[in-house]
């Protein structure tokens, strides 16, 4: 495996060297948009050029010169120093990235402004490698009235890199813990007057955490823009990744991990899968464009486009219980196979103009997306499928028989999904005062047809929802700026009613927020908080029959979050992220003793510091500190995933103008942890320390 990585690296470093060995231009490596929030710069949280600072909602943005300091792969990882929100709950696990923010799981990325699409309910979901991103901008609380349907707990979006007229090309070498083995480049420049581009490329391999698991990666992303006149860009990009191997989800018995068993406790390699049945390979292409026109000073239109096409193959198991004991955990084998094609496209018609003594940003925008899926799916259900013993494990168990059994169980699914939004924000400016009213109207369709044991059924689901956003701050001369808000989600919901016949409405959210922001004059102090009281409405519930749902829940989250940044002196900064929140089944009439619950996988308090020491101009040094609390070991609260506390260290040093040496730690005492469970049977190991050191070159 690491030799055919290794040969794909090598070529990859041979082609970039002949296209950019004539470089001689010596340049800062960090690639910056030259104007972070310039004249082009639409934010996550307004879709207008309103900076985070100046926005009455929580909304951050961390740009691709942190990324790249602590070494970041994934939007996981880049979520970690980020308060109300809860990482890598499946730590280990790399086929996708799950979080939970304000209290609510997340699944689903968003890129340059339009989702990573994919079926919430299987497995296939599009990833953007950090190396490619920009920035990561984290909009925390309900966003459907820009984004249509989307969590309730907020939205990740990850910014694309984007071509530069000035030329500069960045390379990085990255070795590390489990092997880790990595080259990238990084390059833009001018093709010619009026035509920039960029290219970037990865290859990464290293070991998974998880014994006889590993992972690779090839990213090619190239992008061009074509500047037709002074009121007209034409942005043209591809992302291209090739995850050939990735770490599964797969998880461990809470006896072993959470709780000591006969044998003890597992170590954070353990695993419940076996070699001979281990994959998760992953293909995704995407190719977008973005069109940029001014007609006039005051009047502008961006289309934002981008055609999806991906498939995925994995060979898995899980656990079917503890046997014999706590040793023995009998398994189960399964396989799908997944693909998904589709596209997006979104619509916005930018209009400025003043009324009396307020200025206004009218925006007007249309959505459309749509998305064809199928999934196949095969399992033992235990039958053939070697146990592991826990306290003695072999991994090399699974054979023909296993992999004969796969027609025990068999289902193929084909989904057709469309979704189209209508929405209207205004973008009030009186004096200090930024008003902010939007509006949206989605409507969702969807067709599965399913075929299970040679039975076939269909399900066809057409929901509608409007949704609406009111936002005001105002900012004091001494930048002291207290905001207010209320904003509303939803999100289609499958299936239908077992007490009514009829199909479920759309889950909807609703949240009241106050906030205050502050920043000096020089922004060596920046301050951000924020009470919230946000209620999810209309959640399935199961009722006392078997395989039988009703549509009454509801689940409340309200709490406080502050992030306070402070420049002590020209050598040392800090960063200081506290969360606090209660969130809890509030209503649930067909099992009352749920309410009042906490749901799984949510850490109501969190604390993160972080700080930056320069040495010199050469030398920097980075350290933090992140606690996590404990959090549910399941639905009733039978009892709890303890909280833990990790250090991460970074350091890097310059030589020249061209080369930096960089280092990363996680975990940096190597603490053993379990990352959150989803019910006994359940749970995910922690991330164990990583270490990793980089080279970069630019010229």
């Amino acid at each position: 495996m690491l030799k055919k990585v290794t040969l794909r690296l090598s070529a990859i470093s041979l082609c970039l060297i002949s296209n950019y060995c004539l470089a001689t231009e010596v340049v800062d490596e960090d690639i910056e948009n030259i104007e972070v929030y310039g004249k082009s710069y639409r934010s996550t949280g307004t879709k207008s050029s309103l900076t985070p600072i100046e926005s009455p909602m929580s909304f951050e943005v961390y740009d691709s010169k942190l990324l790249e300091l602590r070494q970041v792969d994934t939007v996981n990882e880049a979520l970690r120093y980020v308060s109300g929100i809860t990482p890598e709950n499946r730590a280990t696990v790399t086929i996708f990235d799950q979080y939970t923010i304000r209290g609510f799981e997340s699944y689903r990325n968003f890129y340059d402004g339009l989702p990573l699409q994919y079926n919430l309910a299987y497995n296939l979901a599009p990833q953007v490698d950090a190396f490619a991103t920009q920035s990561v901008e984290v909009l925390k609380g309900p966003a459907s009235v820009l984004y249509g349907s989307a969590p309730p707990g907020g939205m990740v979006n990850q910014t694309a890199k984007t071509p530069q007229a000035i030329s500069e090309h960045n390379f990085r070498a990255r070795i590390g813990t489990n092997n880790l083995a990595e080259l990238a480049v990084d390059s833009t420049g001018a093709i010619t007057d009026g035509v920039n581009y960029r290219f970037i490329a990865l290859a990464r391999s290293r070991d998974g955490q998880q014994q006889t698991t590993e992972e690779e990666r090839i990213t090619i992303a190239p992008s061009v823009t074509f500047d037709i006149s002074e009121q007209t860009s034409l942005n043209v990009n591809l992302y291209y990744q090739d995850d050939p191997k990735m770490v599964p989800s797969t998880t461990l018995p809470g006896k072993g991990t959470l709780y000591e068993a006969s044998y003890g406790k597992l170590e954070p390699d353990a695993y419940a899968g076996d070699e001979n049945w281990a994959e998760f390979a992953r293909e995704v292409t995407m190719i977008g464009y973005k069109l940029n026109h001014e007609f006039s000073n005051s009047i502008s239109f961006l289309q934002n486009f981008r055609y999806t096409n991906a498939d995925a193959t994995q060979q898995n198991s899980y656990d079917f219980g503890l046997a014999d004991g706590d040793k023995v955990l009998s398994r189960t084998a399964y396989k799908t196979i997944e693909d998904a094609e589709g596209f997006v496209v979104d619509n916005q018609l930018a209009m400025q103009f003043k009324l009396a003594d307020s200025n206004h940003h009218l925006l007007f925008g249309f959505e459309y997306q749509t998305l064809d899926s199928t999934f196949d799916y095969a399992d033992t259900f235990g039958a053939s499928t070697p146990s592991l013993d826990l306290s003695n494990p072999d991994y090399n168990q699974f054979n023909d028989d296993t992999t004969a059994a796969l027609d025990t169980y068999r289902q193929f699914d084909r989904l057709e999904q469309s979704q189209r939004g209508f929405y209207l924000q205004d973008e009030i400016k009186i004096d200090a005062l930024t008003v902010i009213a939007g509006l949206r109207h989605d409507n969702y369709y969807s067709l599965t047809d399913t075929l299970v044991s040679g039975a076939t059924s269909n399900q066809e689901i057409d929901q509608s929802d409007t949704t609406y956003r009111m936002a005001a701050i105002y900012t004091f001369e001494n930048n002291i700026a207290p905001y207010a808000s209320y904003s509303e989600s939803f999100e289609p919901t499958p299936g239908v009613d077992s007490e009514t016949g009829q199909a479920f409405k759309p889950t909807t959210a609703e949240q009241i927020e106050l906030g205050l922001k502050y920043h000096n004059s020089d922004s060596s102090t920046k301050i951000t908080a924020a009470f919230f009281d946000l209620r999810k409405q209309d959640v399935v519930v199961n009722t006392p029959d078997f395989m039988k749902k009703t549509q009454n829940g509801e689940v409340q989250s309200k709490g406080f979050e502050a992030s306070i940044y402070q420049q002590l002196n020209d050598s040392l900064d800090v960063t200081l992220n506290l969360t606090d929140m209660d969130v809890e089944v509030t209503d649930n009439p067909q099992n009352p003793t749920l309410e009042g619950k906490t749901p799984i996988w949510v850490a109501e308090q969190q604390a993160s510091l972080w700080l930056n020491y320069f040495f010199s101009d050469a030398l920097e040094f980075n350290g933090g500190v992140r606690y996590v609390g404990e959090s549910q070991l399941d639905a009733q609260n039978s009892g709890t995933v303890p909280g833990y506390t990790l250090f991460d260290a970074a350091a890097s040093y310059r030589f020249n103008d061209s080369y930096r040496l960089g280092l990363a730690i996680s975990n940096l005492t190597d603490k053993r942890y379990v990352g959150a469970c989803y019910d006994i049977s359940k749970c995910w190991m922690g991330a164990e320390r990583s270490i990793e050191l980089s080279l970069n070159a630019s010229f």
